[in-house]
């Protein structure tokens, strides 16, 4: 176990693979969980709700409130179909664990994205390469961090996982955005 949460989120950013089974292997209070998901949807509905557009979003989807509940639905989502997917790939996460995986990653993004909205007021094209480092860097850790909370023992199932998961979340959020009124946006 690491001594803070900060040295596991520097372990988490620079050695993923190492990092991964410490936070899976972590005991916590059941109480934890619900509450940082409610907390990681709170941030998250509050951040895009400041920097997005509010013409970005349709009708009432501009709300941080009902950003923050689409967040907090989505990353729930998220971690119970890369459970399940997982488990039909021979994985042995639960959705609580993939949960607690997918909220760190999701509290390691958000800190991402709050530094590249400073860095892209100063300097703008350089917050776009970090952007795109730290997208790319993101999706190995997410690889990473399934494939510890699935005791998978290669990466390769877990590349197949997070790609199952992705396609299965698209048709997923397309259907009920389509089933609640929300058209794709003309350019």
């Amino acid at each position: 176990m690491t001594s803070s949460w900060f040295d596991l989120a520097r372990q988490s950013i620079l050695n993923p693979q190492a990092a991964a089974p410490l936070l899976v292997a972590t005991s916590l209070n059941p109480a934890v969980v619900p509450l940082t998901l409610a907390l990681v949807a709170v941030l998250n509905g509050l951040l895009y709700g400041l920097l997005l557009p509010v013409d970005f979003f349709p009708g009432g989807f501009a709300s941080p409130i009902v950003l923050a509940a689409l967040v907090g639905a989505v990353v729930w989502g998220s971690a119970a179909i890369l459970a399940v997917v997982g488990r039909m790939f021979g994985g042995t996460g639960t959705t609580t664990t993939l949960l607690r995986v997918t909220l760190w990653l999701q509290i390691l993004r958000l800190a991402a994205q709050v530094v590249l909205s400073v860095v892209g007021m100063l300097v703008p094209a350089l917050a776009w390469l970090i952007g795109m480092a730290a997208g790319i860097w993101g999706i190995y850790m997410m690889i990473s961090f399934v494939a510890a909370a699935h005791g998978f023992e290669t990466r390769l199932k877990a590349v197949g996982v997070v790609g199952v998961t992705f396609v299965s979340a698209v048709l997923v959020l397309s259907v009920l955005l389509s089933a609640m009124g929300v058209a794709p946006v003309e350019v």
